[in-house]
């Protein structure tokens, strides 16, 4: 978990440093790939990615915890929470359905009651996609990805 900003590395470019609330799969590294894609070019933008266990989070980059949209899932976002620096922004929390019935009624709960510790939460539907892909990114031109891309950016913009 960062503890601090990193003055230093001001990640240019970086605009969504993502954190795991706990371990990670293709779905989750799939949020990463969304908030990076630039439709414009056939890379990433380097706008999105993962920061390493411990590290600072980079200034003028805004924090996204990502979590599994289950009970444990959520469990974890709520732990991390626990001990998130109050000089550190709000982080923005992305939840990913693992399942196409949405998240467990408790998950639902737990995300409401956590609102208030947040800059803001959004889901990120199941992606039957991605469980064909080996690659996250291989799976970004499908429709269905690249609609849960857009909405997911928009929403996080607050557009």
């Amino acid at each position: 978990m960062t503890t601090e900003l990193d003055p230093e590395w001001t990640g240019e470019g970086l605009r969504y440093a993502l954190i795991a609330a706990h371990g990670c799969h293709v779905a989750m590294l799939a949020v990463e790939v969304m908030l990076d894609h630039d439709p414009d070019h056939a890379t990433g933008s380097g706008a999105a990615r993962f920061l390493p266990a411990g590290a600072p989070l980079p200034m003028g980059a805004q924090p996204v915890i990502v979590a599994d949209s289950t009970v444990y899932g959520t469990a974890r976002v709520e732990q991390l929470l626990r001990i998130w620096p109050a000089e550190l922004p709000r982080p923005y929390l992305v939840t990913v359905d693992d399942a196409p019935s949405g998240p467990p009624p408790d998950a639902r709960y737990r995300i409401r009651a956590l609102g208030a510790r947040l800059a803001g939460a959004a889901r990120v539907p199941y992606l039957p996609v991605l469980r064909t892909v080996s690659d996250p990114a291989d799976a970004i031109d499908h429709q269905d990805v690249s609609a849960a891309a857009a909405k997911l950016r928009r929403h996080i913009e607050g557009l």
